[in-house]
Formats: structure tokens, C-alpha cells, sequence
């Protein structure tokens, strides 16, 4: 049984506690320690450790300096600010890590945990549990046995509603900043960032050791009182010529699951979260369905391949920072080509009540995002009266985030 330690069980570290629940059940891997700053916090977990004889540390130092022999993986399911020096102080100690997404806020924090990778020779997988789901693998698959030709557009839309409840859950939700790191926090950066990544993840599988990023448009908007931006669309386009279509709001009323349209040279594949299900109409009229037998273990699922790496039964994690790197290239790209953050006017925005917490949204935000993705372009090629064009950025010389003069404006924003 494959052993981890991880720093925190709040929050969505929660989510990690009760899936390695599961994977103990199967005799696969287990909680086998954790960091618990707050232990009066979270009785009732700190209660099944102790009752199990597993250890509770008050840091992550201490962890790694106890666990040598009894810790296979250090699993870091904490906030965006803390990803990139807790992997690299769990690599240089000498352990196996993962992460949860996105792999950081920005391009050279990913860099220096490439830098540990190679340095160390640890692995560090990410959490984005959607690339160890059955369905993106069987379509990984069918792009590289050639059944769908090249990838040649792909869009996802999601439209989730959030309330100013949201933003006060931790120290950085909706910030730009937060403890002396940039964050970047919005719906594309965090929430729905599984949405961009599984997007790079199948254009790398489908354009092989061409794949690289030509240009990032984007139009960050705000329409919440929040420092960074709660609505976006992303256009991404691939030295090869590829498209990738991201939309996603937080001021929303109306729900819209995650959905996405991958259309190749031989077919067009649609895809929803909603049952990690998958459609294919081939060009020759023929059809294919794939439907995951359990979309309810992919968040379990992902650990359990991470645990198949540490016992030497896989290679390499099959989501690592290679694979998560080019999201957060996207996030950092589309703040360059946004200047900022673009304020959607009062008079275009509503309040509901949303048990208790209020929820700013933008009118008629849900139909324009269906739009977008039914047609692709950017929702300032729609008559909305607020949306506004930008520039899009080359990732060309590009080793820092943020340029000097971005950095002027958001530096303005804080």
C-alpha cells in the first residue's frame, strides 16, 4: 500500500482525505500522515489519524524530516501560493510529490520545479484529476492511433455561478496577490483551469514534439468586487495553427456544466464533465460513445495512478509539470494580453440573493457564452456593449511574469 503524507485536510484537502479513504478500502495506498496546523479546527479528522497511530505534524519541515521510510508521496492540496516551494523543499528532501492545480501562478515557479525535477530526480504530478479520467485517456488514445486525424479546434464553456461567499473561503480567493506571490486567481486560472490543461494535454498528444503555444488573446472581465477578473474568454493558437476556445463566468445566474468540442481532421468529438462521457461523429457518418463506468472515482482515480507510479508499476505520472505548464504559459499570456483586468459596467450587471450571500452577475452572460462556444471567437466579436478587444501576446522571449509595464498597471490594481 502506497503511503502518503499530505500538508492539510480542509478545504479541498478534504476531497484528497476522502478519496485516499476510498483507495485504503482497496488496499491501494492510504492517509498515512498529515500536517494539521490547526488541529482544534478538524477534530473529527485528526480523531481517525490518532486512532489509526498515524503521526499529525504541526509543519511541513518536521513532516519530511520523520517520514523517510514510512512516506512514499508528499501530496500538497493547498492554496496556489504554496505549490511551488512546498514541492520544491518535499523534492529536495527526497520525496515523490503531487500537487494540486494549477501548478502555480506563474511561469517561472513552474520553472523552478522543472529545475527540481531534473536536479533531484523526483517526480511531481498534478492534480488535475480530469487527464486521469477513462474518457480524455480513450481520446488521448484515438489522437494518437491516428482514428481522428489532427486536432484542429477544440472550445470549452462553463458557466458556474459564485457568490461573494466564494471569495471568502481563504486569504486568496478572487486576488491578484497574497503573501508577497502573484495568484492570478479567477475561474480560468483556478476553478476551470481542468478545462484549458485537458485542451494543451490532447493538442501535445495530437501535434507531438511540434506543440508550442504561438500567441494568447485574451479578455479578462470583472464584474464582482474583487481584485482580479471572474469572466474571460482565451484564444489560444499553436504554432501549428490549432485553436483553443476557452469561456468561463463566475457572474452567472444560470449553470453551464463543463463542456467541450475537440474537432479533428476526421470527426468531431463532443465531451461533458456530466458523466465523464464522450461522443464521436466521424466524418464518414459513422458514430462512437465511451461513457466512464465511474465518474465518480476520477478524483480517487488520479491518486490511485499516482500510487501506481510510486510502486513502479507506471512510468510517470500521467499528469506532471510538463503537462501543466502550458496553462499556466495561457494565464500568465492572457493577463499580458488583457493589460489588466476590464470592468464590466454597472448598468450592465445584476444582484441576486444566493442563500444569504450576494451574487453579482452580468445580463444576458449565459447566452452570450453559448455563443461563443457554438461559433468560437472571442465575446468581444458579439454586440455586447462591454466587451472590449485585445491584443494577442507571444509567449516569444517570455521567462518572467510580469512584463514591467503589466506589472505597473496590476501593481496600480492592489
Amino acid at each position: 500500500m502506497i503511503r502518503y503524507g499530505i500538508v492539510g485536510v480542509g478545504g479541498f484537502a478534504g476531497t484528497w482525505v476522502r478519496s485516499l479513504r476510498t483507495l485504503e478500502g482497496q488496499g491501494i495506498a492510504n492517509l498515512e500522515a498529515a500536517v494539521i496546523r490547526n488541529p482544534d479546527k478538524y477534530p473529527e479528522q485528526v480523531a481517525v489519524l490518532r486512532d489509526a497511530g498515524r503521526p499529525i505534524y504541526a509543519t511541513l519541515d518536521e513532516m519530511l524530516a520523520e517520514g523517510h521510510g514510512r512516506l512514499d508521496v508528499i501530496g500538497v492540496p493547498t492554496g496556489i501560493p504554496y505549490h511551488e516551494p512546498m514541492a520544491v523543499q518535499a523534492m529536495e528532501a527526497g520525496y515523490n510529490v503531487v500537487i494540486e492545480k494549477p501548478a502555480a501562478g506563474t511561469i517561472q515557479e513552474v520553472e523552478r520545479m522543472a529545475a527540481a525535477v531534473q536536479r533531484t530526480g523526483r517526480w511531481c504530478g498534478v492534480g488535475y484529476q480530469q487527464i486521469y479520467s477513462p474518457s480524455i485517456q480513450w481520446l488521448r488514445n484515438k489522437i494518437l492511433d491516428g482514428s481522428l486525424g489532427r486536432l484542429v479546434e477544440a472550445r470549452s464553456v462553463i458557466c458556474w455561478p459564485r457568490p461573494l461567499s466564494y471569495y471568502e473561503r481563504n486569504a486568496w480567493a478572487g486576488k491578484l496577490r497574497s503573501n508577497d506571490r502573484w495568484i492570478l486567481d479567477g475561474p480560468a486560472t483556478n476553478a476551470t483551469a481542468h478545462f484549458i490543461n485537458h485542451m494543451t494535454y490532447l493538442t501535445q498528444a495530437s501535434e507531438g514534439d511540434d506543440f508550442a503555444i504561438r500567441t494568447v488573446r485574451a479578455e479578462l472581465y470583472r464584474a464582482k468586487p474583487i481584485e482580479t477578473y471572474d469572466t474571460s474568454s482565451i484564444e489560444i493558437i499553436t504554432e501549428r495553427g490549432t485553436r483553443l476556445y476557452h469561456y468561463v463566468t463566475h457572474s452567472c445566474v444560470g449553470s453551464i456544466e463543463p463542456t467541450s468540442v475537440f474537432e479533428c481532421e476526421k470527426g468531431t468529438v463532443y465531451w461533458e464533465r456530466s458523466g465523464d462521457s464522450l461522443r464521436v461523429e466521424y466524418r464518414d457518418g459513422s458514430r462512437e460513445e465511451f461513457q466512464n463506468p465511474d465518474p465518480a472515482y476520477v478524483h480517487a482515480g488520479f491518486l490511485a495512478q499516482i500510487a501506481r507510479v510510486a510502486a513502479g508499476e507506471e512510468p510517470a505520472p500521467l499528469c506532471g509539470i510538463a503537462e501543466a505548464a502550458p496553462q499556466v504559459l495561457v494565464i500568465n499570456l492572457a493577463f499580458e494580453s488583457c493589460r489588466g483586468i476590464l470592468q464590466i459596467p454597472e448598468e450592465n450587471t445584476y444582484t441576486v440573493d444566493a442563500n444569504g450571500s450576494p451574487l453579482v452577475a452580468i445580463q444576458g452572460i449565459e447566452d452570450a457564452m453559448r455563443t461563443a462556444f457554438e461559433k468560437g471567437g472571442m465575446l468581444s466579436d458579439q454586440d455586447l456593449s462591454w466587451a472590449q478587444q485585445t491584443e494577442a501576446m507571444s509567449p516569444e522571449g517570455y521567462t518572467s511574469f510580469p512584463s514591467e509595464s503589466l506589472g505597473e498597471i496590476l501593481q496600480a490594481m492592489l
